[in-house]
């Protein structure tokens, strides 16, 4: 009786030992499986990352700016030498000199003062300045009677003017007339293309 219950009870080890086995065997390929998958998947990360870099690698080449030898050289904006001393007949003769001035008007600075022709002050008298289109160099001539008003000041107390104006380029002299003062007196002065200076003492 003794010998059959050991039997039975050996049998059942035995039966439960292999069942564990066999549970531990599917564990243990379970186990071995996942390994496996994360190997394969390791190397298409990898690989999927060289692709990425040679595509960054062939994009940068293809940003980079090859220079164009077969571009044509920058045009030429120097006049034709043996157009300068014809007389143009087309606008496409004409041009520019390179110290030419787009400029529409030049600035004059006024440095007026002085006296009258009896040796008084010019304080606070009364000022006008006149352009003209011609150079006018005396107060007879007829062209002085086309003439265009530019401003309207007076001497300060001290008897003197500083005062800048912008003068349009179609002008070539100036006239200034001070209140009280006879013809004679009066101040005819050519302008210049560049900045001029007006400085005159009256007497």
């Amino acid at each position: 009786m003794n010998t059959l219950t050991k039997l039975a009870t050996l049998t059942f080890i035995c039966l439960t030992l292999s069942a564990c086995g066999g549970g531990g065997g599917e564990g243990g390929t379970s186990s071995s499986a996942a390994p496996s998958s994360n190997a394969a998947s390791e190397p298409a990360s990898n690989a999927s990352t060289t692709v990425s870099a040679d595509t960054n690698s062939e994009q940068q080449q293809d940003t980079t700016v090859t220079p164009d030898e077969s571009a044509e050289p920058a045009p030429s904006y120097e006049p034709d030498p043996d157009l300068l001393d014809s007389q143009a007949e087309t606008s496409n003769d004409l041009h520019v000199k390179a110290d030419f001035s787009f400029s529409t008007s030049k600035t004059v600075t006024l440095d007026l003062g002085g006296q009258d022709v009896l040796g008084a002050s010019l304080a606070n008298r009364m000022v006008k300045v006149y352009a003209l289109h011609d150079v006018v160099e005396s107060y007879e001539d007829q062209a002085i009677a086309d003439k265009a008003l530019l401003a309207t000041t007076r001497f300060n107390n001290a008897g003197q003017i500083t005062m800048t104006l912008d003068v349009p380029v179609n002008y070539k002299t100036l006239l200034i007339s001070v209140d009280g003062m006879l013809q004679n007196n009066h101040l005819l002065s050519e302008l210049s293309m560049q900045a001029t200076t007006v400085a005159h003492q009256f007497n």
